[in-house]
């Protein structure tokens, strides 16, 4: 609230004062002018986020400042055997609810599987790196197996390559012109005029 000026803090405060009608808080806090000029100012000073900010510090502190009245209130109504009982269910539920609020427990498992060829590039790299001899290779792939593993590891990289600089194939081209020729030989007939007038 220390954030804006006295005087808007004055229309926040009056705010509370008039049931939150804004033109007349901005007359409390000592704002003049013509009905509709206090309205313009009453939207403006009202919709500034540093006295919207304000006006839910004010609301957080009165709140506060009223529990043990609220909590007092709620008990009565549920301790009350005159109340009809949906509203002493009400009350005990608001203390229940405040007292052990519902919490949602979400659990999510997420697996990735990789497969035997992934897994083997993945031993071959971390054995390349720890610096293993040429026997721990042998042992773990198998004796033509390295030679596979190192294929697949250069196939990798050559497609990541590719996709990294966006190789392009090279070639020539010619462009064809289609062209239309009138036949120089007569075109036959499927049909001749005998057999059309025999059919018909």
């Amino acid at each position: 609230m220390r954030a804006i000026s006295p005087r808007w803090q004055a229309a926040v405060e009056a705010l509370f004062l008039c049931n939150g009608r804004q033109a007349d808080a901005l007359r409390i806090a000592g704002y003049v002018g013509t009905p509709q000029s206090i309205d313009v100012m009453a939207s403006r000073l009202f919709g500034d986020e540093r006295v919207r900010a304000a006006i839910g510090e004010e609301c957080r502190k009165r709140i506060d400042i009223t529990e043990p009245e609220l909590i007092t209130t709620v008990r009565s109504i549920m301790r009350d055997p005159a109340a009809r009982d949906a509203d002493r269910l009400k009350a005990a539920s608001l203390i229940w609810d405040r007292a052990r609020p519902i919490e949602t427990k979400l659990k999510v498992d997420v697996q990735h599987h990789v497969t035997d060829a992934e897994r083997d590039i993945q031993h071959y790299r971390a054995l390349k790196k720890i610096g293993a001899p040429q026997e721990a290779f042998i042992s773990r792939f198998g004796p033509h197996g390295v030679a596979r593993v190192e294929a697949m590891i250069l196939t990798e990289e050559a497609r990541r390559k590719e996709i990294e600089n966006g190789t392009t194939i090279e070639g020539e081209y010619s462009e064809i012109i289609p062209t239309f020729e009138e036949p120089t030989e007569p075109v036959p007939e499927m049909f001749d005029e005998e057999f059309l007038e025999e059919l018909l």
